[in-house]
């Protein structure tokens, strides 16, 4: 009987040294791609296209503000005179194209978490180019502005 009980506990040190090192094998063995650290450009271009890091201009289409509603889901560069600037109660910032932005064709929004980043009324009655991917809200086209680099003054 002891060298039965003695098997058995010869038999259960093997199992668990090969799953120690099976498991350590598999982990120190494993081929790890390394992170390459992004460039400014390559930020650049994603704060305005997503996760692709091509430029910027290359990906882009360049439009009027009253042709957004054809551009929907496409990543563009709305061109055109903010008539008005609000900041909503709660510290959203919308770029208003329009007398009334209700019937506008085209607005820019900056979430208040963002707003600190910004100098809204720095815009209001120049010509801005706004970049990225243009969504709607409540049947309204817009584009949401994230990076002050998303806005140029020209």
């Amino acid at each position: 009987m002891f060298v039965l009980l003695k098997n058995r506990k010869v038999l259960v040190g093997v199992i668990v040294a090969c799953l120690i090192s099976g498991v350590a094998g598999y982990y120190f063995s494993s081929a790890k791609t390394p992170v390459q650290p992004k460039t400014p450009a390559q930020f650049k271009a994603n704060s305005i296209l997503g996760d692709n890091p091509v430029s910027a201009s290359a990906q882009l289409c360049e439009i009027e503000y009253n042709r957004a509603p054809d551009y929907v889901g496409k990543k563009c560069r709305v061109k055109g005179r903010v008539d008005h600037v609000y900041v909503s109660k709660k510290g959203n910032i919308f770029l208003d194209f329009c007398k009334d932005y209700k019937t506008c064709p085209f607005s820019a929004v900056i979430f208040q978490d963002k707003a600190k980043f910004f100098k809204p009324y720095e815009y209001e009655g120049k010509d801005v180019e706004i970049s990225g991917l243009i969504k709607t809200y409540q049947g309204r086209p817009e584009i949401i502005i994230n990076d002050p680099s998303q806005i140029k003054i020209k």
